[in-house]
């Protein structure tokens, strides 16, 4: 069970960075991966890539700095969230009930009016 910082139109989430890898693993070990959240989190955004809408941050957050750090030839990505696609994703938990990623287009239809969905 995890939270997440938003869900998006597919029925997706974007929460913290290796959220993606922990339900990659639930779903390899058929566990389900639940994900709590409030209604205020729906987001009429569809993401077309992981990095469609995420921040990179300093690689040195991870890596460190000077001698002790990582060479400057290797390729450092710090990616400030993670998406999880709606296949990983097996109930929403929400003030308004349980529901299924596939159901979350209904949610967005009756909690939002068509006028929110253009940005």
């Amino acid at each position: 069970i995890v939270g997440c910082h938003a869900v998006m139109a597919n029925g997706g989430i974007t929460g913290l960075t290796g959220l993606q890898t922990v339900a990659t693993a639930a779903k390899h070990h058929n566990v389900p991966f639940v994900v709590c959240t409030g209604m205020y989190k729906l987001s009429p955004v569809f993401p077309h890539d992981q990095y469609s809408f995420n921040e990179l941050k300093s690689p040195a957050e991870v890596c460190g700095s000077g001698q002790d750090g990582v060479s400057r030839a290797v390729r450092v990505l710090n990616p400030s969230s993670d998406y999880v696609p709606p296949d990983l994703v097996g109930l929403f938990i929400t003030n308004a009930g349980g529901h299924n990623p596939s159901y979350i287009y209904r949610l967005l239809a009756e909690y939002y009016s068509p006028e929110d969905r253009v940005l």
